[in-house]
């Protein structure tokens, strides 16, 4: 089992070496997407790789803040330093979704200032209606049709529906593998859950597919563990995966996260895409019954008094009764505003419904945990 979560590891950390690998081997093209929500699906059944970009923790920016606001998120601001330090050279194109206002300009940036032989953006809507539908769809055509012009390769409806079972297959397994972490809290790390789905965004489906199946068969051969640390579900983090060493210290706390709620985990496995009829429609449903989201826009909800709920809400506390939590901790990334706004909402019905919860603003790069493992220790013996 070990030897597996290694592996995942090691994409993880050197996220972009085995896509330059790929690229040398297969003479393929690699279109880059930032996170969240893109249907890479569409990517792969044109024959290239999808491949998220997520910035760097580690190594300081700057070139990025040169060219863009530092009140940036960490996500769209490291992004960028890498693109102009040439760690992206290997991409043949970018692509992404306007999920909130800081990415939809971060990519004019981009063209402007670092133009590459793809580039396509592509409008969401943020309103979940069915008046929406029309957009959605087109958007998805609009998107097909110029990977088929860029790649020269023609995407049938039987080829984006193979792509889709691909990709479902990899959310089922990641299911089976998050439901086992909360049947068995400690089986696999919260750290290592993250580098398990992170990596599945870098390399080929297929390979990841491979992968996931052994870790599953390995776990089937460990001795499960007796944990006798409080459960919790985290939540935050929309876009990148948060540190290794922040959730570590949550862990070494006498927590153990059962769930999460992170696009580089929970979120990212939810739900399936349905594989048969037409694929874009399929795609169009998929969007519009998803997974509440920060980055969504539910005006009814907002147009009530502050103190009602929200979609969002709700959805984080369902998986702390399923998963029978005693807490959350919600990570706030600095500068992320889609999720400020939904936390008040978030907040509270956690009071209402009397969820205890620890709301800790993280800043990803390298720095110190003292301030944060004071509050995480405060907040398990509270529990």
């Amino acid at each position: 089992m070990e030897k597996v979560l290694a592996r995942f590891r090691a994409i993880s950390e050197q996220p972009y070496q085995s896509a330059a690998e790929w690229k040398k081997l297969n003479k393929g093209k690699i279109i880059g997407t930032l996170p969240m929500y893109f249907p890479d699906e569409i990517i792969h059944a044109a024959g290239a790789l999808p491949v998220t970009l997520f910035g760097n923790d580690d190594e300081p920016i700057t070139l990025g803040d040169k060219h863009m606001m530092t009140n940036a998120c960490h996500q769209v601001r490291s992004s960028f330093d890498l693109l102009l330090k040439g760690h992206y050279d290997f991409l043949d194109g970018i692509a992404a979704l306007h999920v909130c206002d800081q990415v939809r300009f971060f990519l004019e940036v981009w063209q402007l200032d670092h133009p590459l032989p793809f580039f396509h953006e592509m409008w969401r809507p943020y309103k979940l209606h069915d008046t929406s539908r029309p957009l959605l769809a087109q958007e998805l055509k609009r998107l097909l049709n110029a990977l088929e012009e860029f790649t020269g390769n023609k995407i049938t409806p039987d080829q984006l529906l193979n792509s889709i079972a691909i990709y479902n297959q990899s959310r089922a397994m990641m299911r089976q593998l998050n439901q086992l972490r909360s049947d068995y809290p400690g089986i696999i790390s919260a750290a290592d859950m993250v580098h398990v789905v992170t990596s599945s965004m870098l390399i080929p489906r297929e390979e990841h597919n491979q992968l996931l199946a052994e870790l599953l068969s390995a776990i089937d051969t460990t001795q499960l563990p007796v944990v006798n640390r409080i459960r919790v579900v985290a939540a935050g983090h929309p876009c990148d995966p948060p540190e290794d060493e922040l959730l570590n210290l949550i862990e070494e706390q006498g927590l153990v996260i059962i769930d999460d709620d992170f696009f580089t985990g929970g979120r990212y496995f939810a739900e399936d895409i349905k594989a048969d009829g037409d694929p874009i429609d399929a795609l169009v449903d998929y969007y519009m019954n998803s997974t509440p989201c920060s980055t969504y826009h539910y005006a009814d909800d907002w147009r009530r008094e502050i103190t009602q709920t929200s979609p969002y809400a709700e959805y984080i506390i369902d998986k702390v009764k399923k998963g029978q939590a005693a807490g959350v901790v919600i990570l706030r990334l600095m500068y992320c505003d889609p999720l400020d706004l939904e936390f008040v909402l978030l907040k509270n019905r956690l009071n209402q419904e009397n969820i205890p919860y620890v709301s800790i603003f993280t800043e990803s790069g390298p720095g110190a945990f003292e301030a944060t493992r004071t509050r995480i220790q405060a907040f398990m013996e509270s529990l």
